[in-house]
């Protein structure tokens, strides 16, 4: 029943067009220590945030690269391999001091203390939009993103570090920089699913009131599903097959 659905689901999405490029979030999770990074299928790339000189790290075997902002807060987009953040028409903003001095911060890895520690944000409107680029139409794709600001601090005087939605089609996940609100706490994580409808793929992050976005790292994996892989294959294949009886 539940192969036939998906059968019907994916049969119309072929036959009309309709892109399947909304990422459908899971529930967000409190951060908690290196198993938290997924290791599901193959990397595609994995990318660490924060201000000029931020570092990369290896979290549970991943490898994150650096993704470093203007530290004089002058760019309005900064691109890094196949990834691009934007913010219009204020500027990006970062952070590399965003870890803080007491537990349960302190309790984590090194590595995940690094990942967790710096960041980058947006100043008013404070949006960032995040183009993941590089991809393969009609592949599966895992993306998984933090918010973490355990100094339970503020990105600049003005701008606060609660709560980041981000935002992909119709669908929304909100994380907390900081579940405790005090210095040390933890913030938050999510997963989502996409099948690219292209070679790119955007989400938007978002705040609200006068509070910023903040984003301190993000990996991007390739996860084929056999069984959906196979129905998508049938599919297209029953079309081809009746335009050419056509």
């Amino acid at each position: 029943m539940k192969k036939s659905l998906i059968f019907s689901l994916l049969l119309a999405n072929v036959s009309f067009g309709i892109p399947i490029s909304s990422i459908t979030w899971q529930s967000a999770q409190s951060i908690t220590g290196d198993s938290d990074v997924k290791t599901n299928g193959s990397l595609l790339y994995a990318y660490n945030v924060g201000a000029s000189g931020v570092a990369g790290t290896t979290v549970n075997g991943v490898a994150f690269l650096a993704y470093a902002f203007a530290s004089n807060y002058s760019s309005q987009t900064v691109t890094v391999g196949s990834v691009s953040m934007t913010e219009s028409p204020g500027v990006l903003v970062s952070s590399n001091t965003l870890g803080g001095s007491s537990a349960p911060f302190t309790s984590l890895s090194s590595g995940y203390q690094t990942l967790l520690g710096s960041g980058g944000s947006a100043s008013n409107p404070a949006s960032i939009t995040v183009a993941f680029g590089g991809l393969t139409s009609g592949q599966q794709y895992l993306v998984q993103w933090w918010t973490n600001n355990s100094a339970n601090g503020k990105i600049d005087v003005e701008l606060g570090l609660n709560n980041t939605t981000a935002t992909s089609g119709l669908n929304t996940a909100t994380l907390d920089a900081n579940t405790t609100n005090v210095a040390g706490g933890p913030g938050q994580y999510v997963t989502g699913t996409f099948t690219a409808a292209g070679t790119s793929q955007t989400m938007v992050l978002s705040a609200s009131g006068s509070d910023a976005p903040l984003i301190n790292a993000f990996q991007v994996r390739a996860v084929p599903e056999p069984s959906s892989l196979a129905l998508v294959a049938a599919a297209c294949g029953a079309l081809t097959l009746r335009r050419r009886r056509k």
